[in-house]
């Protein structure tokens, strides 16, 4: 077997990996923003995501998900979220930046 063939393939199979990494982290990213998006909808509805912090962790060592979303009427407000249902646990007004 010829030693420029295996190296070759190697590099193809590792670059096969990191797309298929890259794939599969955007596909879960956007079921994240899907289901929080569903999630605020029925709070606010006509309302748009600003941005999502992944993971934060609370003074009791809880893992959250925490979002700030913007409302029609232009008010911002920042909304935690359990991390494995999606279900809100705070929501509270916060400065749009």
């Amino acid at each position: 077997m010829n030693k420029t063939f295996l190296l070759n393939g190697l590099r193809w199979m590792f670059i096969f990996l990191i797309a298929l990494v890259i794939v599969v982290y955007v596909y879960k990213r956007s079921i994240l923003h899907i289901n929080i998006q569903s999630t605020i909808r029925t709070v606010a509805p006509g309302s748009t995501i600003v941005g999502i912090i992944q993971t934060h962790t609370t003074k009791s060592h809880d893992k959250i998900y925490r979002a700030l979303y913007k409302t029609e009427e232009g008010k911002c407000f920042r909304a935690s979220f359990e991390r494995s249902a999606y279900t809100l646990i705070d929501n509270q007004e916060s400065p749009c930046q």
